[in-house]
């Protein structure tokens, strides 16, 4: 059991605390590039390193300015003195905005990545076990052919890889330092300023702004929210559908300390899935916010700022959400329960159907017409399913079979096994050691 779900860490990356903090730390990081290029003295440097933010003298200049950044730096400048005609020079209050939120984009993709490698691990340890059990493969929501479990949980694990990737590379792009001055023209900076204060946050500077970083680049890290939540809410889903009454295959943890142990008020029967139902609400959410940061691109000339009170929003629940539903799946998968006998049970009550494209086949490759094959296989499926006989039965009492193939051949083709002959070479090209 994993240990209980705690928002500290990704809460604290996007706090209105660690937000002021990150203005801090750019408005600092300027002074000390400007004192580089002999424009701030060294004496005056030294107590503007020292700057702090003080929430209540932020409020109280907010009251009077209901202007965010000129509020801020009002209150940073009080306790210092004539130095203080230094604190924003040249700068423009997305330089610091934008840049601060880099910053916090940059660790919170480093948080979610951490927390998705932890999901996988769970994963894998689950596919692995779970790489010779049998299940059946659905189709439309209908049987398809047998695959091993492990399988079906192996492909997860791949796709939150893919996910990881994309958010490796979209960190590449979100940590961008624009300080580059009303417009974006540098006329009361230079580029050689930003490519300091650059190097002091560990960013990389933009190639060219306007007034704002552009949004394609908040909107892509909204948009892999978005992929992974789907993804997650993919698997929540697949964990529903296995948990139903008619199926059973696999259950949510219930009952266990830090588990649901109660799934109704009135049918104490009930074992509802209801951590995978909350990942799937959760999801619409992250999903719908994405949309938010799509209209965010398209700004009016340099800027304005409607998508500023969109992405105080947007930004911060999405990255929550996601956080708490990674954990959440996280704790399904460590805790899950494999009804093998069921899915035993519930391959055995396809009547052989399951190995039909396998009867079709073996009679092709015995040199039988391929379109009548589809269709004596068909008939006899068809026959199958309404008079509840096995497949397996009527193929050795037909005459066009039994002619072609031996009956140790037909026998040979309801075989569970044959079906996860491969699962573990797939296992390995995913990168995975099997014993």
């Amino acid at each position: 059991m994993i240990p209980r779900y705690s928002r500290e860490k990704i809460s604290k990356i996007w706090s209105e605390e660690s937000m002021y903090n990150h203005w801090l730390q750019v408005e600092i990081a300027t002074c000390e590039a400007w004192n580089e290029l002999g424009i701030i003295p060294k004496e005056d440097l030294k107590k503007l390193k020292n700057l702090t933010f003080n929430m209540e003298s932020y409020n109280k200049f907010f009251e009077e300015t209901k202007h965010d950044i000129v509020s801020f730096v009002k209150s940073i400048s009080e306790n210092v003195g004539k130095e203080s005609r230094w604190i924003h020079h040249g700068i423009t209050s997305n330089d610091v905005k934008d840049t601060a939120l880099s910053l916090q984009l940059r660790s919170s993709i480093d948080h979610l990545i951490d927390e998705i490698e932890e999901l996988m691990n769970s994963i894998k340890s689950k596919a692995i076990e779970e790489i010779n059990t049998p299940c059946v493969g659905r189709s439309h929501g209908m049987h398809a052919e047998p695959m091993s479990f492990g399988a079906k949980l192996a492909i997860f694990w791949d796709e939150l890889r893919r996910h990881k990737d994309r958010l490796m590379e979209t960190k590449k792009r979100a940590s961008i330092c624009m300080i580059s001055g009303p417009v974006g023209s540098y006329a009361t900076v230079s580029p050689e300023l930003e490519q300091k204060v650059a190097k002091k946050l560990n960013l990389e500077p933009a190639n060219i702004t306007n007034q704002v970083i552009q949004r394609d680049i908040h909107a892509e890290y909204s948009q892999n929210l978005a992929l992974i939540a789907s993804s997650l809410e993919k698997l929540a889903l697949e964990i529903r559908h296995l948990q139903r009454s008619e199926v059973d295959e696999a259950r949510e943890p219930f009952g266990k300390k830090g588990f649901v142990t109660k799934g109704s008020s009135s049918m104490p029967h009930k074992r509802n899935p209801e951590l995978s139902e909350r990942i799937c609400g959760l999801s619409r959410i992250i999903r719908s916010n994405s949309i938010a940061s799509l209209e965010n691109v398209p700004l009016w000339h340099e800027r304005d700022i409607s998508h500023s009170s969109a992405e105080r929003i947007i930004l911060p629940d999405s990255s929550i959400a996601l956080d708490y539903i990674i954990y959440l799946s996280n704790q399904i998968i460590s805790d899950l329960f494999v009804n093998r006998d069921k899915m035993l049970e519930n391959l055995n009550k396809a009547n052989g159907l399951i190995f039909s494209p396998r009867v079709m086949l073996k009679l092709i490759e015995s040199g039988f017409d391929k379109n009548k094959s589809y269709d004596l296989v068909q008939s006899l499926s068809m026959k199958s399913a309404d008079k509840n006989i096995n497949l397996e039965t009527l193929c050795l009492e037909n005459e066009v079979i039994s002619n072609r193939l031996s009956k140790e051949e037909i026998l040979e083709i309801f075989d569970f096994e044959f079906y996860l002959r491969y699962t573990k070479q797939q296992f390995i090209s995913l990168g995975w050691k099997i014993d």
